[in-house]
C-alpha cells in the first residue's frame, strides 16, 4: 500500500469525493480533496458540517481500492478552488487502513470501546434479525457476555463500495434461553433514516433475512 500521503495527493490530483463523519455524529457528509499541504489535507464540505477542533473518521476510494483513517479538523474557513472559504484542513491523520468492506460484501459490526469491531455476521456471534428499530443477535450460552443489558454500544453498518454508517444503540434485553443468549440492541435517533432505511433494506437481503 502507498504511503498516506502519495494516496491523498493523488486524490486531491482527481478532485475525488471522500465522506467525513465527526466521531461524535452518526452520519457521513460529503467533501472534495483539494489539495495536500505541510499540515494535511484540504477538502471542500458544507459550510458548518465539519465544525474546528472535530475528530473525524474519513473514508475514501483512491485507485479503485477504499480507505478508511482518522483525522482532526486544525483549521476551518480554508480558501479552495470555487474562491470560496469552504474549506477544512484535516491534520493528525491517523490508523490509515484498507476499509474493511471489499466489493460484494455487507458489513454489519458492534464497534466495542476497547478493542476491534465485532462482526454479526460469523463466529460465536449470530444475525438474527434487522429491523428498523431493533437489531436482534444471539450467541452460545457459555459464550462470555459481550453486551450488557441496559448499557450502549455502536453498531456499523455497510454495503459494498459505499461508506459506512455508524449507529448507536442500547442493549434493550437480555434473554438467557435453553443452550444461547439472546441480544435485542434497540436503535438510537438516526441522523439520516432515509439512508439507514435503503441500507438495511439491502443489507436484509444480502443477509438472507
Amino acid at each position: 500500500m502507498l504511503d498516506p500521503r502519495t494516496l491523498l495527493e493523488r486524490a486531491a490530483e482527481q478532485r475525488l469525493t471522500c465522506e467525513v463523519m465527526p466521531r461524535s455524529g452518526l452520519a457521513w457528509s460529503k467533501a472534495t480533496v483539494e489539495r495536500v499541504e505541510r499540515g494535511g489535507v484540504v477538502v471542500r464540505a458544507a459550510s458548518g458540517s465539519l465544525p474546528s477542533g472535530a475528530d473525524v473518521r474519513c473514508w475514501i476510494r483512491v485507485d479503485g481500492v477504499p480507505y478508511a483513517f482518522d483525522a482532526s479538523v486544525v483549521r476551518t474557513s480554508v480558501p479552495v478552488s470555487d474562491r470560496s472559504d469552504s474549506g477544512v484542513m484535516l491534520g493528525f491523520i491517523d490508523r490509515w487502513e484498507i476499509a474493511t468492506r471489499t466489493a460484494g460484501s455487507l458489513v454489519l459490526e458492534v464497534l466495542p470501546p476497547t478493542g476491534g469491531p465485532v462482526s454479526l455476521l460469523g463466529g460465536a456471534i449470530q444475525l438474527v434479525d434487522l429491523e428498523a428499530h431493533l437489531w436482534t443477535v444471539t450467541t452460545p450460552a457459555d459464550s462470555p457476555l459481550i453486551f450488557v443489558e441496559g448499557g450502549g454500544v455502536r453498531l456499523r453498518i455497510a454495503l459494498p463500495d459505499s461508506a459506512p454508517m455508524e449507529l448507536a444503540a442500547r442493549v434493550q434485553r437480555l434473554t438467557h434461553a435453553s443452550g444461547h443468549l439472546l441480544y435485542a440492541l434497540q436503535i438510537q435517533d438516526v441522523e439520516a433514516p432515509e439512508r439507514y432505511a435503503d441500507m438495511l433494506a439491502a443489507a436484509r437481503v444480502a443477509a438472507g433475512l
